[in-house]
């Protein structure tokens, strides 16, 4: 992915999140100008960057958003809930357009209509303005709808180009009537409308035509776009939407059944030869007989005028036997479609899934006359063509090829007299071509501009009711002597002849600008002339920029300097890196560590094994200026990975907002501790289980106003989130004033679940009832909704805290509230694990686990019920070997006082004793996962390698039991 674009996706998040916490705190204080200011700069600032890319449809809802905040900014709209929530869904819509974008590094233009959509819906809540500055109505304010955008009669279509647009469509590629109206003022903007229809992907036809009546000339405004551009193509729907991805709201497209198309056209005419035909050709259709068919539809229609709707229906027949020959039911109304003349109904046949529209619904419209025709880029141009320009939207246009004038349909096509206005008019026009042409001809665009004004003059000459002949000779000549002269002296000509005319015998001023600028101008040869600098400046001579500009000084430290943002001076202090270069950091002191953890054993085998005790003290001295060193990367490290919990908590107040509201609840979210640090991956890991806590707090905790009410209690409930830092470990605290979790309730959905027996039901205590909400599977919920009743949210939750190696606690106090209380380690980057030995192997168990480290006398070991246990300061503690946990044959070692080796070990709420071998140091080390198939052994919480070179298994005692 291009770089760039990596970073706007960043930035854009950033913005996303900016946005969002502004939206929230506008609704506790939504006078507040400093909030309206700050989100209005953030829309606008994500907009603009928008713009730097391909995206469309990201750039227009924020537009209609920058547009909507810049109207709660200047006062002409208030804040509102409605507004708040349009927004907000605004921006879910660009925060799915940058997940698209950075999976695939482009969106879908299926977006568009949504987008288009979205931006209206913004837009609604802007009043309109007067001209007089006043706000008008809202029912004044225009609303673009594409589905007005009339289409055109399928009948209206020639049939040379629905034939071949039949013939066209398969598979994804399907027949689409268009309707193409570009903004009045897109000439403004740069877009060519034109170029914009011509190139349409799959064009088959084309025509222009006026989308109001035409108003005089002398009121006509040819830099206003009045034209809308009727399109038949075939590509698939895909295309089409990608093409007008810009313009949704300027575009009708209505998909067509192929069979559509099928309407046969011509001079009514009957006889007793039809009758034959069509009994024969039902007959021949009956014994599948195509070539039968084929070989008397061919017969028939040589023997007919092309002009007859007899003629029409036998070539649209011939087309259908080619083109789907397995439609006998299309191929029978069409033959009996002959008996009455009429366009057969096929809609009913046309192919799954198509739907023909409005297109259909004009299929019956009377056949049209002559049509100007849009050919489609690198097609033969012979025929009548597109008006090129903004003028010609006035007065005609000029075919790209041969030049021939048609008028836009709908325009005037005879010459009237003209007014004085008009004359005058006309007169402007004609100068500013004599100007053109008197310009020097030595440039490499003159072709271009000759066309351009041939274009023009022809145009002027049709308004007129002549003929453009003779403009389309001098063009050709001038074309081929590359010069405007040509051009230039028919147009002094044609100005004489036209000031003849004029009512009066006085020559107006325009005329005479005309006269004076149609003269063929002759530009002076150029020269060449080099002179020597002067020595100095001359008396007159200007100074250079650098000496005009007066001496500024300089500013201070810690100002913004002149023509720098406010932000470029915060630049230099921020570093965005990549995670996976991070990432390479950590494995890389991984290695070091590993490495350093080697100098002792170095030190132990020149000592005790070669004799050098020297050389054994200059190992341990640099292992401890070496071990200071990795130290203190490891935690410069460590630092870069850390995150505040803020970014877990940003996401809170949109939550408690949508689901309380949702719920017809009043909440109360207070935050606290949003500094607390803690590693990105356990960060990362915390989101989707406070989003489980939280939803149920929400939605089995809270209660309803009027419930609160009638409880003594405040009507809003108020639900904390707490991040508090203990020792090595981030603690966080989620706990509601609600009704509390009640124990009878939860012992007796668990005894209806089947999750406990009913001897257990009745020895089971209150806080292990409440701790059964963490089983699979278990709810309280009596329906299931998309918030809760799947029993699968307590359940997540530990599931994945209990893989970064945290803790959850539950406790709650009936029409009080609840807590949980979420223990989790600071950074799992570097994990401290106690070595251990049971049969002559090494193993680590991390050290958040270990309870304590106990010799226990053999004698003070009891079985009950076929379990070793024993007394530990006053609690029995289960024994279990870790040989028969891990399936070595072999009993666990006494030493030579007939003590056993106990580690004691946290098993969810239970302490269990672990019987090895022996109990060795405590090391810190780089836990990595086990890879492929050895993933599944959960009994393992990964590898590390000690200093030696030994591989150390580290034990998952949850997972051992």
């Amino acid at each position: 992915m291009n770089p760039l674009l990596e970073q706007f996706i960043q930035e854009a998040r950033d913005f996303l999140q900016t946005i969002g916490e502004k939206l929230i705190q506008l609704e506790d204080a939504p006078d507040s100008v400093e909030l309206v200011t700050e989100l209005f700069r953030a829309v606008h600032t994500l907009k603009g960057n928008s713009g730097l890319f391909e995206f469309p449809e990201m750039t227009r809802v924020l537009h209609a958003g920058e547009d909507l905040m810049d109207a709660v900014r200047d006062g002409r709209v208030a804040y509102s809930q409605e507004l708040a929530d349009r927004l907000l869904e605004a921006m879910d819509f660009v925060s799915l357009l940058l997940d698209e974008i950075e999976a695939g590094g482009q969106t879908d233009p299926a977006h568009a209509a949504e987008a288009e959509t979205l931006a209206r819906s913004l837009r609604e809540l802007v009043p309109a303005v007067a001209e007089d500055g006043e706000v008008a109505e809202e029912e004044d304010a225009p609303v673009c709808d594409p589905a007005a955008i009339p289409l055109p009669a399928l009948a209206e279509i020639p049939e040379a180009a629905r034939m071949s647009a039949f013939r066209a469509a398969s598979g994804e590629a399907t027949p689409f009537l268009i309707a193409y109206r570009p903004e009045e003022e897109c000439f403004f903007k740069g877009e060519d409308p034109l170029f914009q229809a011509r190139n349409l992907p799959g064009l088959v036809w084309g025509r222009p035509q006026a989308n109001a009546p035409w108003p005089p000339l002398a009121e006509m405004d040819c830099y206003r776009s009045v034209l809308d551009y009727h399109l038949l193509a075939v590509a698939p729907r895909a295309e089409i939407d990608e093409y007008f991805r810009y313009t949704p709201d300027q575009v009708h497209i209505a998909p067509l059944p192929p069979f559509a198309l099928v309407i046969p056209q011509g001079h009514p005419n009957g006889g007793p030869v039809y009758g034959d035909f069509v009994a024969e050709a039902i007959d021949l259709i009956d014994k599948n007989d195509l070539a039968g068919l084929e070989a008397a539809a061919s017969t028939l229609l040589e023997l007919s005028s092309p002009e007859l709707w007899l003629s029409s229906a036998l070539r649209w027949l011939l087309a259908l036997i080619e083109t789907c020959p397995q439609e006998r039911e299309v191929l029978r109304r069409l033959v009996r479609s002959l008996e009455t003349l009429t366009p057969p109904e096929l809609a009913d046949v046309a192919a799954e899934g198509a739907t023909a529209g409005a297109a259909l619904a004009a299929m019956g419209a009377a056949e049209s006359a002559a049509n100007a025709v849009i050919a489609p880029e690198g097609a033969p141009t012979t025929g009548p063509g597109y008006p090129v320009g903004a003028a010609s939207a006035a007065m005609g246009a000029i075919e790209p090829a041969t030049g021939v004038v048609i008028a836009p349909e709908g325009a005037p096509k005879k010459a009237t007299p003209l007014t004085d206005d008009e004359r005058a008019r006309v007169m402007e026009i004609l100068a500013v071509q004599a100007e053109i042409l008197a310009l020097p001809d030595g440039v490499k665009w003159l072709p271009g501009r000759l066309k351009a004004c041939a274009a023009t003059l022809s145009a002027c000459l049709a308004n007129l009711g002549e003929s453009g002949e003779e403009v389309e000779e001098r063009l050709a000549e001038a074309l081929a002597a590359d010069t405007s002269r040509p051009l230039a002296e028919w147009l002094a000509a044609f100005l004489d002849g036209f000031a003849d005319t004029a009512p009066t015998e006085e020559m107006s001023a325009p005329q005479a600008a005309v006269q004076e600028a149609a003269k063929p101008a002759v530009p002076p040869a150029p020269t060449f002339e080099t002179k020597a600098a002067p020595p100095g400046p001359s008396a007159t001579a200007p100074a250079p920029a650098e000496d005009r500009r007066a001496p500024r000084a300089e500013p201070a430290e810690g100002e913004a300097k002149f023509g720098r943002r406010a932000e470029d001076a915060q630049a230099g202090k921020i570093l965005k890196v990549d995670q996976a270069k991070v990432d390479r950091l950590m494995n890389l002191i991984g290695e070091m560590v590993v490495a350093k953890n080697g100098l002792p054993y170095l030190a132990n085998r020149a000592e005790n094994q070669y004799g050098v005790r020297e050389l054994s003290r200059e190992i341990k001295s640099h292992y401890a200026v070496i071990n200071r060193i990795a130290e203190e990367m490891q935690d410069a490290i460590m630092q870069v990975r850390m995150m505040p919990l803020s970014f877990v908590f940003q996401r809170f107040p949109r939550l408690v907002r949508d689901i309380s509201r949702k719920l017809g609840k009043e909440v109360e979210l207070v935050l606290e501790g949003e500094d607390t640090e803690a590693d990105k991956n356990i960060v990362e890991a915390l989101a989707d289980p406070l989003i489980h806590i939280v939803r149920n707090s929400l939605d089995h905790g809270i209660e309803l106003p009027e419930v609160r009410r009638a409880a003594g209690k405040p009507a809003a409930g108020r639900l904390l989130i707490r991040a508090t830092q203990e020792s090595d470990r981030a603690v966080i605290e989620i706990s509601d004033d609600g009704k509390g979790i009640d124990p009878a309730v939860i012992k007796r959905k668990a005894y209806e679940k089947g999750l406990i027996d009913e001897a257990r039901l009745e020895r089971i205590t209150d806080q292990e009832a409440i701790n059964l909400v963490f089983a699979p599977g278990f709810s309280t919920a009596e329906t299931v909704s998309d918030l809760s009743g799947r029993g699968v949210g307590m359940d997540v939750v530990r599931s994945a805290i209990d893989k970064v190696g945290g803790t959850v606690e539950l406790k709650s106090i009936v029409g009080r509230g609840t807590t949980v209380k979420l223990s989790l380690p600071l950074s799992m980057a570097v994990t401290n694990v106690m070595i251990i030995e049971s049969d002559r192997q090494v193993f680590g168990v991390p050290m958040d686990q270990v309870v304590e480290t106990v010799r226990v006398p053999h004698s003070a070991v009891r079985t009950v019920k076929q379990q070793k246990t024993t007394v530990l300061r006053e609690r029995i503690v289960p024994l279990v070997a870790l040989n028969d946990l891990l399936a070595i044959p072999a009993a666990p070692r006494l030493n030579t006082e007939d003590e056993l080796a106990v580690l004691v070990v946290k098993v969810g709420s239970e302490q269990v004793g672990l019987l090895v071998d022996e109990f060795r140091e405590v090391v810190d080390v780089i836990l990595k996962p086990l890879p492929g198939e050895l993933a599944k052994l959960a009994q393992y919480a990964g590898t590390a390698l000690l200093g030696d070179g030994t591989v150390l298994m580290v034990l998952n005692p949850k997972e051992l039991f």
